[in-house]
């Protein structure tokens, strides 16, 4: 096979591989019902959803209940509950 082939089939590839994570990414936002800080992570409960976030290694965002906050992550299933891990987070203005 000749080697301008193999680097379209690989670029075709690559192209699909992203198109595939993009879809699995969610951009949201949402108010802050509960959150539990602990050491490594923060847990956070929104109004009006069923999905708990999970921000791990968190910097110190000062988020508290009531608060609008954008987020950014991927879905996920932890002990047959649904979770979304945390990419980016911040306060809405």
């Amino acid at each position: 096979m000749k080697p301008g082939k193999i680097f379209f089939i690989i670029s075709l590839l690559g192209i699909l591989t992203l198109m595939f994570l993009t879809q699995t990414i969610k951009d949201q936002t949402g108010i802050i019902k509960s959150i539990k800080y602990s050491e490594n992570k923060i847990t956070i409960q929104l109004e009006n959803q069923n999905e708990t976030l999970i921000l791990f290694n968190p910097t110190s965002l000062n988020l508290e209940i009531g608060d609008a906050i954008y987020f950014r992550g991927k879905s996920d299933i932890y002990r047959g509950e649904k979770q979304i891990i945390i990419d980016k987070i911040r306060k809405e203005k």
